[in-house]
């Protein structure tokens, strides 16, 4: 899903810097790999296939972004809202004739370290969604190659990198519970993509 290829004593982003990102690649880097895997047998120029892979995302992402709404300030990036991408996968889905999936949790309020590791895994998402929508626009099947909403999120926005240097130049926080959100993420993920499956 991502391709960008602890409760500590706080040292966080002061300290580690830019090393969060790679603490938090090493980490992930596992749960990553089960979750591209668990993708491995789908064609998302196909219709079923497709709407099953954007099933299990809202699933997990729409959840996630409903806690990220409720974090405190300056626990997300100012632009979050334009982040936000649960409108686009509903869309996509309704387009579709599939039911938005149910929530995988009930939303609650992270802490900044956790907001900052369940938003690694987000905006990570869309540097790999940018090979599914290459599949998903070569379908033969209209109903696929116009409802790519969700794929298509921030095209030409750079948010990637404006992300990165977010992360880097936020204030001191616990690098292990940023991991922990991380981790949590994959885990929503790789739960819903077993459900839908």
């Amino acid at each position: 899903m991502t391709n960008d290829t602890g409760h500590g004593d706080a040292a966080g982003f002061a300290e580690a810097g830019p090393d969060l990102r790679s603490l938090l690649r090493r980490a992930t880097s596992d749960a990553h790999r089960r979750l591209d895997a668990g993708w491995g047998g789908h064609d998302f120029a196909k219709r079923r296939d497709y709407a099953v892979f954007l099933a299990a995302m809202a699933a997990a992402l729409v959840p996630i972004e409903a806690e990220l709404d409720r974090a405190a300030q300056g626990a997300v990036p100012p632009d979050w809202p334009e982040r936000r991408r649960s409108g686009a996968i509903l869309a996509d889905l309704d387009a579709l004739g599939r039911p938005a999936p149910p929530a995988s949790v009930s939303p609650r309020a992270p802490g900044r370290a956790e907001a900052a590791g369940l938003l690694y895994v987000l905006e990570g998402s869309r540097l790999g969604g940018q090979l599914l929508l290459r599949q998903a626009l070569a379908s033969s099947d209209s109903g696929v190659r116009d409802n790519t909403r969700f794929l298509r999120h921030g095209e030409g926005q750079r948010l990637w990198p404006s992300f990165t240097a977010w992360l880097a130049a936020c204030p001191p926080v616990d690098r292990e519970g940023a991991v922990a959100g991380a981790l949590r993420a994959f885990a929503l993920f790789e739960a819903a993509q077993a459900a839908q499956a």
